[in-house]
């Protein structure tokens, strides 16, 4: 079952919904622990950014795999094409069930690879209390492909609620769920209308990040641990991979000399890296570029550096150490 993103944001409303596990309260916590759970990616002097980075610059695998499935699958079964053409209407519609089928795994890569948004990171802003994220239309241009649109959207931190919703997938052999955290948009006030939504998925502990989360906007608590350093920087910039395998020039035969089995292995697997640098190289191009605000942009600032950290004696931006008569301590927030 896919999230839950339509309807009422109310918790009476959404009591029954399926996948839903928890609705998080932002005065109380949630669970003792806090991890940023590694989706930190950028700390600014008052907000911090979360999955932020390139969607698209490693991007095109489940495509590349499908692609040369249905390929394969189509190489092996060659002999039989003579006769389903000699079929007629019944043998082309035969054949056109076993064309979806065999490239059914390369038709849902076109869907979730192709147009999307080059970046989508979510950034909460304390000072101004404000969330600021990336929306992407359910509808594309042409039913199930082609651009959709994309926005930056900003809104007020007391209008996001955040729930925990679980998905299952798996094989015949084993099921697994999947925690996704879901952050809904209300509409207004007076208007608990669910106008937007952004998700964080593939988490291990769900009320940790929240609870990271909800202490930074609610209790002024600092993005960084002690002793952690702020994270990199990354580009919105997809990776040039015909250049990155030109280069492997540089150094190739001492690569042989140090890995002859893995430099053995790479080359048999050479034909399908082709294949998926071909289809990167699509997805980049098709990928669309997410303009935010200019006054996202003034709000958010340069990110910190480590002279900035030095100068943090309130450590606002890292934590003490242990036993520091500066360590964090919660403050209360009066709540309109």
């Amino acid at each position: 079952m896919p999230l839950n993103t339509y309807g009422i944001s109310t918790d009476a409303e959404r009591r029954n919904v399926y996948g839903l596990r928890k609705r998080y309260g932002k005065c109380g916590p949630a669970c003792e622990k806090t991890w940023h759970a590694n989706k930190l990616t950028g700390v600014y002097r008052d907000a911090i950014e979360m999955q932020g980075g390139s969607l698209v610059a490693g991007g095109g695998y489940t495509t590349t795999f499908g692609a040369i499935s249905g390929s394969l699958i189509f190489w092996f079964i060659r002999d039989e094409l003579p006769t389903l053409f000699g079929m007629g209407l019944w043998g082309y519609f035969t054949l056109l069930g076993m064309f979806c089928g065999a490239y059914s795994i390369a038709f849902i890569g076109l869907y979730f690879e192709f147009f999307g948004p080059s970046e989508a990171p979510i950034y909460f802003d304390r000072a101004r209390r404000k969330v600021y994220y990336v929306y992407r239309s359910r509808y594309r241009r042409w039913v199930l492909f082609g651009p959709s649109r994309i926005q930056a959207r900003v809104v007020d931190w007391d209008l996001v609620d955040c729930e925990r919703q679980v998905t299952t997938g798996g094989s015949t052999v084993s099921i697994r769920q999947h925690e996704h955290l879901v952050f809904l948009m209300r509409r207004s006030p007076s208007d608990p209308t669910i106008g937007g939504f952004y998700v964080i998925s593939g988490l291990e502990f769900p009320d940790a990040l929240w609870e990271y989360i909800r202490r930074y906007m609610e209790e002024g608590a600092p993005p960084l641990a002690a002793g952690e350093v702020p994270p990199k920087a990354r580009s919105g910039k997809a990776i040039d991979m015909f250049k990155a395998l030109l280069e492997r020039r540089h150094g190739y035969g001492a690569e042989w000399k140090d890995k002859p089995g893995s430099m053995v292995l790479q080359h048999l697997l050479l034909p399908f890296v082709l294949v998926w640098i071909v289809v990167n190289r699509l997805v980049v191009w098709t990928a669309q570029t997410l303009v935010w605000p200019p006054e996202v942009k003034a709000a958010l600032g340069a990110p910190i550096t480590e002279a900035d950290l030095a100068g943090d004696t309130r450590h606002t931006l890292r934590a003490a150490a242990p036993g520091d008569a500066a360590a964090f301590r919660p403050v209360k927030r009066k709540r309109p």
